[in-house]
């Protein structure tokens, strides 16, 4: 099997400021920066040893805004997926609704399609508006229940749990 055969990607997906930077930076390396920096792609080789055979995934960590669809749109074709939204922010969950319907859409309605929902700012909970209830019942509606999980990529809860669902 060659390196490219033995590749897959992993899109990492949301609005602006939900922290999906700050989710792969505390899982791959180990480190969490409060500074904001804005994201247009990062691509993140990352090995592993899967059944003894070296695998690479590439974790893609992608703009957070709506200017490049049609990048999104390559990811959508042929990547797994890891949602996130800020649980101090509705917009940024209806955001993950709206990413999960084009990625039926687009890949229709494959219900084998990997994904992981990540609720992001667990260390924020005074400022919550998603209720984890009310997150946790529309993942299990689209077949995610399984797969959602909040997390705090500042104070390092549950990061590590999120590619358990892989």
């Amino acid at each position: 099997m060659t390196e490219l055969q033995s590749r897959s990607q992993i899109a990492v997906l949301g609005l602006g400021r939900v922290g999906k930077s700050s989710i792969l930076q505390r899982y791959l390396q180990g480190k969490f920066s409060s500074a904001y920096r804005e994201t247009v792609e990062d691509i993140y080789p990352q090995p592993y040893d899967i059944n003894g055979k070296r695998r690479f995934v590439d974790f893609i960590d992608t703009a957070g805004n709506i200017y490049f669809p049609a990048m999104r749109k390559i990811y959508i074709l042929k990547a797994g997926f890891i949602l996130v939204y800020s649980i101090c922010d509705s917009r940024s969950f209806e955001e993950v609704q709206k990413l999960w319907n084009e990625i039926k859409s687009v890949r229709e309605n494959n219900l084998s399609i990997p994904c992981v929902i990540v609720g992001n700012k667990l260390d924020e909970e005074n400022n919550r508006q998603v209720e984890t209830f009310a997150a946790l019942e529309w993942a299990y509606r689209e077949n995610l229940g399984g797969c959602f999980i909040e997390v705090s990529a500042k104070d390092n809860n549950a990061v590590t749990e999120v590619l358990t669902c892989y």
